[in-house]
């Protein structure tokens, strides 16, 4: 007990890796001056994570590996349902994955085309990590604070700044492993190498590729053979769980000094990514189910869906010195392309016609920025030189979304009877029409500055200005950041930040438009539901009550101390709360007559319910990181590096905007699930704890994760089917020896010991019984896998 007590106290957030060298890594996220910074001496908190680190994690993609070492990041299995369940993302501090910007080397990454509209991070559309290939990556800084004032739009809970190699080494690295269960199966084989090129300069090149099977957890359905004939009690639904994914990433990062005061640079990453899920069993019985005819379903279905998307973004700059200052001019470009659709379906309203195959539509995003900055720094006086940034930035943001094929929206217009006709389009997600096919584009103009001193030489004090121009809806925005620290000796320091920050609205906020299919009961009838996300500013969104969206504003403070009392031994502490007004929101499904007779005389005859973007809620976050960090010598034993971390965040719903009035009917905008989704989804703690063992040729590494209670809300009325998830530890643990000086072998499990979570989850037709949805740690069980790594 004492000896798993002095293991609790003497930890450290970073674990399976040369922690003395994380913590050593000068940082460059949120620091512009000439002085060289590292996470104990930052004036801001920040996190280290080497490549080493994301390998041993035993995950495949980076946002699985920066979940499992930083804990406060939080990645659930499932975030939400059909793409936001094969495109996810990670939260912050408790914040939506909208809030969090991403950069690589630096520079804005483009964000996804896929957008969030179920699940923990409705309305976001961010960057997505995992289309980084893992092995290009060198490691990666986690700033956790708000710095808009520096970057911009989205950097409200703090950003990723993924950093690739630049070196001459070489690595291939060959993961396969599977399930306890014998499912999700999973085969990836990475592989980088550097070369020289020029006078002294670097190429770097990198390929992942990656296949996942699917690990479907549902339960029987609650069908009677009456409903699914001989399908009942069986399990058809096929979407519970991790979906099937295919995905292959390529980069390069050069760099080429031209001569001593000026380098080219240049780095691009491209990936495919093809995913697949299976949706709910549709009966055979029902008017919506063909079931006669070549592609008809004679004892009912299962539909998949897909998403393919191909992404791209590439840089090119110039960077050296000219009369005193250091400049970088760098344009980057960045494209997502999404397409969606669903095979093993129908639409119904074509009859014995309908096709299984449907392309739903495209989503398109698109990002070009060109930044100008500069640096250098002033001596005024003072025993440390004045640091001077300032810079400039343009950013174009494209966003379209194109039409799917004719049959996945078409109403053929079949009917089994007078009165009693099949629902258009096909089932699961009705495709876009020529009509609702739309694209825009919107430019932003910046400009900043940076200044920081030591008006002593243990007093750091430092601000950012940041003015920022949208020609499109948005407006003018302003931020600001003060930041300071007090080095009182060598060992403590306190460290303090304010600042405000925006986020604009994506364009993808405003434009995106989607249909699906449900079933449940509407007047006391079981029976399909078509609904629709209506695009902003549309005339049936602003006939049901939508408005044009404002950009959210925040308010970031932050105060912590830094404790390093010796060269082993490091803890940092910072407390922060975060506001953030006029939060983008996704109203509940509005649905009844007033909806019905509003969609229809507006053009839209098929559906029965509609959803549109609000700015719904202001909230405060306030929350706490402790990370620290303990390395011993054990002489003969080897070396020991204790880890630890700990998060707690909590955030409140201040105000929202609650009903809306259609045809003189009030309706509901924020209901109780919607605001679950805010506040109380997600745990409000997670302690990661940990060991680092090396001995001769094996290192190992066991990783304990603690996620705390969270609540899930499955009703907006009905309190009852409230469902509250207990704590639950998570052990992982990586095991290596070193056959040779340049190869190694590794085994290892996540969640080594199975748990799941409890099986309370509300029964339903689909299912009897389930784990529950937004499991943080997932509802898959077991994970083992092996390793070869080859370094050349």
């Amino acid at each position: 007990m004492a000896l798993a007590l002095n293991c609790v106290l003497l930890a450290s957030t970073v674990q399976a890796q040369d922690t003395d060298s994380a913590l050593s890594t000068v940082v460059v996220t949120g620091n512009r001056g000439a002085e060289q910074r590292t996470v104990t001496s930052s004036p801001v908190p920040i996190d280290v994570v080497s490549a080493k680190q994301l390998q041993r994690t035993g995950k495949p993609g980076l946002m699985e590996a920066l979940s499992a070492v930083i804990p406060s990041l939080t990645l659930p299995e499932k975030t939400g349902w059909d793409a936001s369940g094969i495109a996810r993302a990670p939260n912050l501090r408790g914040l939506n994955a909208a809030e969090v910007l991403v950069l690589v080397n630096g520079k804005r990454r483009h964000t996804s085309a896929t957008l969030n509209i179920s699940g923990i991070n409705t309305g976001a559309a961010p960057a997505d990590l995992d289309l980084i290939p893992i092995s290009a990556i060198d490691h990666v800084e986690v700033l956790r604070d708000g710095a808009a004032a520096q970057y911009g739009s989205d950097a409200i809970a703090g950003v990723i700044n993924v950093i690739l190699k630049a070196d001459d080494s070489g690595t291939s690295v060959t993961n396969a492993g599977q399930g306890y269960d014998g499912k999700k199966q999973t085969v990836q084989q990475s592989l980088d190498k550097g070369f020289e090129i020029g006078n002294g300069g670097i190429v770097h090149l990198s390929l992942d590729a990656r296949s996942q099977n699917d690990d479907n957890k549902a339960s029987a359905n609650g069908y009677t053979y009456a409903q699914a004939y001989n399908l009942a009690g069986t399990s058809t639904y096929g979407g519970y769980g991790t979906p099937k994914t295919n995905l292959l990433t390529l980069a390069y990062n050069a760099e080429l000094p031209v001569n001593d005061d000026f380098s080219l640079y240049s780095f691009t990453t491209v990936s495919h990514r093809k995913g697949e899920q299976g949706q709910n069993f549709r009966l055979p019985t029902i008017t919506n189910t063909i079931t006669t005819g070549p592609n008809g379903y004679p004892s009912g279905y299962t539909p998949t869906w897909y998403i393919a998307e191909d992404d791209f973004q590439a840089a090119l700059g110039g960077k050296g010195q000219v009369a005193g200052w250091d400049w970088d001019l760098s344009t980057t470009y960045g494209r997502n392309d999404a397409e969606q659709g669903t095979y093993h379906n129908q639409n119904p309203s074509l009859g014995e016609a309908t096709p299984n195959t449907f392309k739903s539509g495209t989503w398109i995003s698109t990002e070009l920025t060109t930044n100008l900055d500069f640096k250098r720094g002033f001596d005024i006086g003072l025993q440390k030189p004045m640091d001077l940034s300032y810079g400039f930035e343009h950013r174009r943001d494209g966003y379209e979304v194109e039409a799917g094929d004719y049959a996945s929206y078409a109403n053929g217009g079949y009917c089994v009877a007078p009165g009693n006709c099949a629902s258009s389009g096909a089932q699961v997600t009705n495709g876009i029409s020529p009509d609702e096919a739309t694209s825009a584009t919107r430019n932003s103009m910046a400009t900043y500055v940076d200044v920081g001193i030591n008006p002593v030489p243990q007093w750091y004090l430092g601000t950012a200005l940041r003015y920022e121009h949208y020609n499109e809806g948005v407006g003018a925005t302003r931020s600001g950041k003060l930041t300071t620290r007090y080095d009182f000796n060598p060992v403590f320091a306190v460290r303090a930040t304010v600042s405000n920050g925006f986020r604009a609205p994506s364009l993808a906020n405003s434009l995106f438009s989607a249909r699906s299919t449900t079933y449940g009961v509407v007047d006391g009838v079981y029976q399909s539901i078509n609904y629709g996300v209506l695009p902003v500013d549309s005339a049936a969104a602003k006939a049901l009550g939508a408005e044009a969206l404002k950009p959210e504003r925040s308010t970031n403070y932050s105060l912590g101390f830094t404790f390093t009392p010796t060269d082993r031994l490091s803890l940092t502490t910072d407390a922060y709360v975060v506001n953030i007004r006029d939060r983008i929101t996704l109203t509940g499904t509005l649905l009844g007559d007033q909806v019905t007779q509003v969609l229809q005389s507006n053009g839209i005859t098929s559906t029965l319910g509609g959803q549109y973007f609000i700015n719904g809620a202001d909230t405060r976050t306030k929350g706490v990181d402790v990370v620290g960090n303990y390395s011993q010598d054990l002489g003969g034993y080897g070396s020991l590096k204790w880890t630890a971390a700990f998060n707690w965040n909590e955030t409140e719903i201040l105000g929202s905007k609650e009903f809306t009035t259609i045809l003189g009917t009030p309706y509901a905008l924020m209901d109780r699930q919607a605001r679950n989704l805010i506040t109380s989804i997600q745990p409000k703690t997670k302690l990661i704890l940990g060991g680092d063992w090396s001995i001769d040729q094996f290192n190992v590494n066991l990783a304990l994760t603690r996620y705390g209670s969270y609540k899930e809300v499955n009703s907006p009325t009905d309190r009852s089917l409230d469902r509250i998830y207990n704590a639950q530890w998570i052990t992982d643990l990586d095991v290596g020896y070193n056959l040779t000086k340049n190869l190694n072998v590794a085994v290892g499990a996540k969640n080594l010991f199975d748990e799941y979570p409890k099986k309370q989850g509300i029964p339903s037709s689909t299912m009897v019984s389930s784990y529950g949805v937004y499991s943080p740690y997932g509802f898959t069980g077991g994970y083992y896998y092996t390793r070869l790594t080859y370094a050349f």
